[in-house]
Protein backbone atom coordinates (compact mmCIF):
# COMPACT_ATOMS: atom_id res chain seq x y z
CA UNK A 1 0.00 0.00 0.00
CA UNK A 2 2.26 2.50 0.79
CA UNK A 3 5.79 0.65 -1.32
CA UNK A 4 6.15 3.86 -3.71
CA UNK A 5 5.45 6.24 -0.89
CA UNK A 6 8.73 8.32 -0.47
CA UNK A 7 10.48 8.84 2.79
CA UNK A 8 8.73 12.34 3.65
CA UNK A 9 5.36 11.03 3.02
CA UNK A 10 5.97 7.74 5.02
CA UNK A 11 7.14 9.78 8.06
CA UNK A 12 4.01 11.15 7.34
CA UNK A 13 1.78 8.27 7.53
CA UNK A 14 3.64 6.98 10.71
CA UNK A 15 3.07 10.29 12.64
CA UNK A 16 -0.55 9.96 11.85
CA UNK A 17 -0.37 6.41 13.30
CA UNK A 18 1.25 7.09 16.31
CA UNK A 19 -0.45 10.33 17.26
CA UNK A 20 -4.32 8.58 16.50
CA UNK A 21 -3.15 5.08 18.08
CA UNK A 22 -0.68 6.36 20.91
CA UNK A 23 -2.22 9.75 21.74
CA UNK A 24 0.84 11.69 21.01
CA UNK A 25 1.10 15.25 20.05
CA UNK A 26 3.05 14.97 16.54
CA UNK A 27 3.71 17.92 14.40
CA UNK A 28 2.60 16.55 11.09
CA UNK A 29 3.22 18.54 8.17
CA UNK A 30 0.60 20.69 6.54
CA UNK A 31 1.13 19.97 3.25
CA UNK A 32 0.57 16.33 3.53
CA UNK A 33 -1.53 15.31 0.23
CA UNK A 34 -5.29 14.67 0.71
CA UNK A 35 -4.26 10.82 -0.97
CA UNK A 36 -2.03 10.04 1.61
CA UNK A 37 -4.75 10.58 4.44
CA UNK A 38 -7.16 8.74 2.42
CA UNK A 39 -4.65 5.71 2.72
CA UNK A 40 -3.64 6.24 5.69
CA UNK A 41 -7.75 6.12 7.00
CA UNK A 42 -7.90 2.75 4.74
CA UNK A 43 -4.87 1.44 6.85
CA UNK A 44 -7.01 1.75 10.32
CA UNK A 45 -9.65 0.32 8.83
CA UNK A 46 -10.50 -3.36 10.69
CA UNK A 47 -11.98 -5.44 7.53
CA UNK A 48 -9.24 -3.80 5.24
CA UNK A 49 -6.44 -4.53 7.63
CA UNK A 50 -7.31 -8.09 8.01
CA UNK A 51 -8.23 -8.83 4.88
CA UNK A 52 -4.34 -7.41 3.81
CA UNK A 53 -3.11 -9.77 6.45
CA UNK A 54 -4.67 -12.60 5.56
CA UNK A 55 -3.53 -12.17 1.98
CA UNK A 56 0.28 -12.10 3.62
CA UNK A 57 -0.60 -15.38 5.35
CA UNK A 58 -3.22 -17.52 4.21
CA UNK A 59 -0.49 -20.55 3.20
CA UNK A 60 -0.28 -20.87 7.14
CA UNK A 61 -3.89 -22.04 7.16
CA UNK A 62 -3.65 -25.85 6.65
CA UNK A 63 -6.75 -25.79 4.12
CA UNK A 64 -5.11 -23.37 2.02
CA UNK A 65 -0.95 -24.31 2.74
CA UNK A 66 0.39 -24.06 -0.59
CA UNK A 67 -2.30 -22.87 -2.86
CA UNK A 68 -2.72 -20.10 -5.06
CA UNK A 69 -4.93 -17.11 -4.13
CA UNK A 70 -6.78 -14.52 -6.29
CA UNK A 71 -7.83 -11.29 -4.90
CA UNK A 72 -12.10 -11.05 -5.29
CA UNK A 73 -12.83 -7.94 -3.35
CA UNK A 74 -13.56 -5.70 -6.08
CA UNK A 75 -16.13 -7.91 -7.60
CA UNK A 76 -18.41 -7.59 -5.00
CA UNK A 77 -19.86 -11.52 -5.42
CA UNK A 78 -19.71 -12.14 -1.60
CA UNK A 79 -16.52 -13.51 -0.97
CA UNK A 80 -13.13 -11.65 -0.46
CA UNK A 81 -10.60 -14.20 -2.06
CA UNK A 82 -10.49 -17.72 -4.30
CA UNK A 83 -8.24 -19.91 -3.53
CA UNK A 84 -7.36 -22.74 -5.55
CA UNK A 85 -5.47 -26.00 -3.91
CA UNK A 86 -4.81 -29.36 -5.36
CA UNK A 87 -7.41 -28.70 -7.81
CA UNK A 88 -9.69 -27.74 -5.24
CA UNK A 89 -11.46 -24.22 -5.13
CA UNK A 90 -12.47 -22.10 -1.98
CA UNK A 91 -13.96 -19.42 -1.41
CA UNK A 92 -12.88 -16.99 1.79
CA UNK A 93 -14.79 -14.59 3.40
CA UNK A 94 -12.43 -12.65 5.66
CA UNK A 95 -13.68 -10.72 8.64
CA UNK A 96 -11.57 -8.49 11.24
CA UNK A 97 -12.01 -8.06 14.61
CA UNK A 98 -10.04 -5.93 16.83
CA UNK A 99 -9.64 -7.91 20.14
CA UNK A 100 -9.70 -11.75 21.23
CA UNK A 101 -13.54 -11.46 21.08
CA UNK A 102 -16.22 -9.96 19.48
CA UNK A 103 -19.13 -10.60 16.68
CA UNK A 104 -18.98 -10.35 12.83
CA UNK A 105 -21.72 -9.81 10.40
CA UNK A 106 -22.21 -11.62 7.12
CA UNK A 107 -23.85 -9.43 4.33
CA UNK A 108 -27.04 -10.88 2.23
CA UNK A 109 -24.76 -11.22 -0.38
CA UNK A 110 -22.04 -13.43 1.47
CA UNK A 111 -24.91 -15.19 3.67
CA UNK A 112 -26.07 -16.73 0.17
CA UNK A 113 -22.50 -17.50 -1.13
CA UNK A 114 -22.21 -19.38 1.62
CA UNK A 115 -25.33 -21.24 1.32
CA UNK A 116 -24.34 -21.76 -2.14
CA UNK A 117 -21.10 -22.94 -1.37
CA UNK A 118 -21.52 -25.10 2.00
CA UNK A 119 -17.79 -26.44 2.92
CA UNK A 120 -16.02 -24.61 0.02
CA UNK A 121 -17.07 -21.40 1.73
CA UNK A 122 -14.98 -20.72 4.39
CA UNK A 123 -15.60 -17.53 6.79
CA UNK A 124 -11.72 -16.77 8.12
CA UNK A 125 -11.77 -14.43 10.99
CA UNK A 126 -8.79 -12.19 11.44
CA UNK A 127 -9.20 -11.52 15.63
CA UNK A 128 -6.64 -9.51 17.81
CA UNK A 129 -5.75 -7.33 14.79
CA UNK A 130 -4.60 -4.79 17.43
CA UNK A 131 -1.76 -6.49 19.04
CA UNK A 132 -0.85 -10.18 17.99
CA UNK A 133 -2.97 -11.50 14.87
CA UNK A 134 -4.92 -14.56 15.08
CA UNK A 135 -6.65 -16.17 12.01
CA UNK A 136 -9.51 -18.34 12.68
CA UNK A 137 -11.36 -20.16 10.24
CA UNK A 138 -15.15 -21.99 10.23
CA UNK A 139 -15.95 -24.01 7.54
CA UNK A 140 -19.57 -23.95 6.26
CA UNK A 141 -20.61 -20.83 8.19
CA UNK A 142 -24.18 -21.39 8.00
CA UNK A 143 -24.30 -24.40 9.52
CA UNK A 144 -21.56 -23.90 12.05
CA UNK A 145 -22.35 -20.72 13.22
CA UNK A 146 -25.42 -18.96 15.14
CA UNK A 147 -26.04 -16.22 12.93
CA UNK A 148 -29.21 -13.76 13.88
CA UNK A 149 -30.91 -11.83 10.97
CA UNK A 150 -30.25 -8.17 11.41
CA UNK A 151 -32.79 -5.92 8.79
CA UNK A 152 -31.76 -2.05 8.50
CA UNK A 153 -33.17 0.24 6.45
CA UNK A 154 -31.15 3.84 5.86
CA UNK A 155 -31.60 6.47 3.59
CA UNK A 156 -29.43 7.29 0.44
CA UNK A 157 -28.45 10.87 -0.03
CA UNK A 158 -27.60 12.02 -3.56
CA UNK A 159 -26.79 14.59 -5.86
CA UNK A 160 -28.07 15.10 -9.06
CA UNK A 161 -27.21 17.61 -11.71
CA UNK A 162 -29.12 19.44 -14.65
CA UNK A 163 -29.66 17.55 -17.69
CA UNK A 164 -26.28 19.07 -19.74
CA UNK A 165 -25.63 18.10 -22.90
CA UNK A 166 -21.97 16.84 -22.67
Amino acid sequence: MFGNENVKGFSEIVKLYIKQDFKIELKIDSEISPVLKSRFKQLQQTGQEAELYFYNNYNFVETFKGGSIQDARLFGDGYDFQIENNSKFYLAEVKGVRNNAGGIRLTKNEYEKAIEYKDDYILVVISNIIETPKITTIENPILNLKLKENSITSTQVNYHSEHLKW
